[in-house]
């Protein structure tokens, strides 16, 4: 890593540890620097503000390899012949080349964080979009009005499994991630219906 790669990345750094605690309206690039262990005039040479230290984070940020494959898996086990299971293995395989094991854990910490109560309000939107186009990629051979239609139920799906990670993670991951990956493959595979069902019954 270069000189100036190593400056930017401790200031991202710097920036994301204060981001974690505190809005972005309430961080100054006094606070940033300070951490970082550099001079307003160095932060200036490389961002505006503290919104253009954010964006450039957020650039480097990809949909995770979980989300996608979700969501193909959906398709596969519901038979609709769109996805392919080679198909959905290539997609999985691609999306996780954005990624190395180290990076992994850091980049889903970081979308968590930002689609969190005190993260970016915009990111919601941005996050699901770039999944979006992501999985009706992977789906071929569909007419135009088929395609609409299955744009909203992607986005169905995308919302349905981004708020139930929100929801984990404000709940201070009550449960494993083993258990939220099953009741994904659980609703996938039979349905809402018939996990609440069960849910219930096992009340009697």
């Amino acid at each position: 890593m270069g000189v100036k790669e190593q400056t930017k990345f401790n200031l991202q750094e710097a920036f994301w540890d204060i981001y974690k605690e505190k809005p972005i309206n309430k961080i100054s690039i006094k606070e940033i620097t300070d951490r970082a262990g550099y001079n307003r005039g160095t932060f200036y040479n490389y961002y505006t503000d503290v919104y253009d230290i954010l964006n450039e984070i957020k650039q480097g940020l990809v949909p995770s390899e979980e989300l996608i494959s979700a969501v193909l898996q959906w398709f596969q086990d519901h038979d609709l012949g769109s996805i392919t299971k080679e198909e959905k293995e290539r997609a999985r395989f691609e999306v996780e080349q954005s990624y190395d094991d180290e990076l992994n854990e850091k980049m889903n910490e970081r979308i968590m964080v930002l689609l969190g109560p005190n993260g970016d309000p915009d990111y919601l939107y941005e996050y699901k979009k770039e999944a979006r186009t992501k999985v009706m990629e992977q789906v071929k051979d569909l007419n135009e009005k088929d395609q609409i239609k299955l744009e909203y139920i992607i986005e169905f799906l995308l919302s349905g499994i981004i708020h139930t990670w929100m929801l984990w993670n404000e709940n201070n991951m009550n449960i494993s991630k083993e258990e939220v990956d099953g009741m994904f493959d659980e609703i996938s595979e039979i349905g809402f219906e018939k996990v609440l069902s069960d849910i219930f019954n096992n009340k009697k």
